[in-house]
């Protein structure tokens, strides 16, 4: 049984020998979202944590941007993703740290909302719809 010590004294190890890099390493999330808009809009995306803000991005019809963030080596990690254009908005889950070990998610929006896979396993992820709003607020 791996206690909190065991994980500490680990995250010592690891952070001394240089294995633990949020830029590449073991750890290491990348994220994927694609603009799939038929409307040909610009969509605006903002990805953040507790912890960190990977900030917004605009991207153009048929683009996609990519996010690298690595995760907390003692768990928790969770980023949410929200999505705008016109007057619709919608949030999604775009990482949450469990033990299932995955790396690499895909994410598309489009007219529907957005839908994702997980590439290690091909499960299809969580999926959001457009909500209408009278303001948007990032």
């Amino acid at each position: 049984m791996i206690t909190m010590i065991h994980k500490v004294l680990l995250a010592a190890v690891l952070l001394a020998a240089g294995y633990y890099d949020t830029a590449e390493g073991w750890d290491t999330v990348t994220i994927h979202v694609t603009n799939k808009l038929s409307t040909r809009r610009i969509l605006i995306v903002h990805c953040k944590s507790d912890d960190d803000d990977l900030g917004g991005s605009a991207i153009d019809a048929g683009a996609n941007i990519t996010l690298v963030f690595g995760q907390n080596v003692f768990g928790g990690t969770l980023f949410w993703c929200s999505a705008a254009y016109e007057d619709k908005r919608l949030s999604f889950k775009a990482y949450e740290q469990n033990d299932h070990n995955t790396f690499v998610k895909v994410f598309d929006v489009s007219d529907d909302g957005v839908g994702g896979i997980d590439v290690y396993s091909g499960n299809l992820l969580h999926i959001s719809r457009w909500r209408i709003i009278s303001h948007l607020n990032f």
